[in-house]
C-alpha cells in the first residue's frame, strides 16, 4: 500500500522543486496588451508644447531678407557657438529667465514655447532689423534612464518631442527583468518635483501626460521580484535547492524504510 504514494509524493517534489525557481511569464515581456483595442482611425496624440527654464541653452539662429551675416553679426556677437557639429549661436537661459543678445537687451523667454519666444525675439528685434527671420530651438534637451534597461545613461537629442518609449529605446530597451507595470518618470519644474507611473502593459499608457518627456526628465525601471533570486548570493541559491531536495530524500528514505 505504501508503494502507492509514490507516484504522487513525486509529482508534489516535482512542483515543490519547480516552485523554487523564479520565473518571468511571456506576459511580463510584452507591452501594450491591456486595455481597449487600438483604434487605428483615433487621431494621434499631440506632444505638449515645452515650455522654457531655467538654464535652458537656446540655439537661436537670426538671418534678414538680404541674408548678409555683417547685417547679423552684431546681435550674435555674445553668443556662444553651437557645439556637437551644430552651427546656431546658443544663449543660456538665466536666473531671471532671460536670454542676454547684444543690441537687443535681455529678453524675457522664461514658461514660454519655443515658437512664443521667437515671436518675443523678432519682436525685439525688428526694432532694428527689418524682417528678420528668428529660429529658435532647445539645444540641451537632455533625460536620464536608469534601472533595468540595457544601457542606462544620460541621453541628449537636438529636438523636443521624445516619448519615454523612444528614450527606453535610446538606453537598449529593458532587460528580462525590467518591470514594465511601474516605471517611473521623476519631473523637476520650477522647482517642483513630481512624479508619474506609466504602465507599459496598458493601450492608453500613450494619453499619460508623461508619456512625453520634457527636459531633465529621469525615467527609472524597477527590477521585476524574479531577479531576486537570480542576484541572490551563493549561499542563498544554495539554500534554496538543497533544502527541499534534502527534504525529499529524507522522505523517501522514511518511506521506504517503513515496515
Amino acid at each position: 500500500m505504501k508503494h502507492s504514494f509514490l507516484p504522487a509524493l513525486l509529482f508534489g517534489l516535482t512542483i515543490l522543486l519547480l516552485g523554487q525557481t523564479a520565473c518571468i511569464q511571456h506576459r511580463q515581456l510584452v507591452n501594450f496588451d491591456t486595455g481597449p483595442a487600438f483604434d487605428s482611425l483615433q487621431a494621434p496624440v499631440q506632444a505638449p508644447a515645452l515650455r522654457i527654464q531655467h538654464d535652458d541653452l537656446l540655439a537661436i539662429s537670426l538671418l534678414t531678407q538680404t541674408a548678409d551675416p555683417k547685417v547679423t553679426a552684431p546681435f550674435q556677437a555674445a553668443a556662444t557657438p553651437g557645439g556637437g557639429g551644430q552651427t546656431e549661436p546658443q544663449y543660456l537661459v538665466d536666473v531671471n529667465g532671460e536670454v542676454n543678445m547684444p543690441l537687443a537687451g535681455k529678453i524675457p523667454v522664461v514658461g514660454l514655447t519655443t515658437q512664443q519666444a521667437r515671436d518675443t525675439i523678432s519682436e525685439r528685434l525688428s526694432r532694428y532689423l527689418k524682417n528678420p527671420i528668428i529660429n529658435v530651438r532647445l539645444s540641451n534637451f537632455r533625460f536620464s534612464v536608469l534601472g533595468e534597461v540595457n544601457k542606462a545613461g544620460t541621453y541628449g537629442v537636438n529636438y523636443e518631442r521624445v516619448s519615454v518609449l523612444e528614450a527606453l529605446g535610446q538606453a537598449g530597451d529593458l532587460t528580462k527583468y525590467g518591470n514594465r507595470d511601474n516605471i517611473l518618470v521623476i519631473r523637476q519644474t520650477d522647482g517642483q518635483r513630481r512624479y508619474g507611473r506609466l504602465n507599459l502593459h496598458q493601450r492608453d499608457v500613450f494619453n499619460s501626460p508623461y508619456f512625453y518627456l520634457e527636459q531633465g526628465d529621469i525615467i527609472y525601471v524597477e527590477p521585476l521580484k524574479a531577479k531576486v533570486g537570480d542576484t541572490a548570493d551563493g549561499t542563498t541559491k544554495y539554500l534554496q535547492w538543497a533544502l527541499p531536495i534534502v527534504s525529499a530524500l529524507g522522505l523517501l528514505v522514511t518511506l521506504f524504510t517503513i515496515k
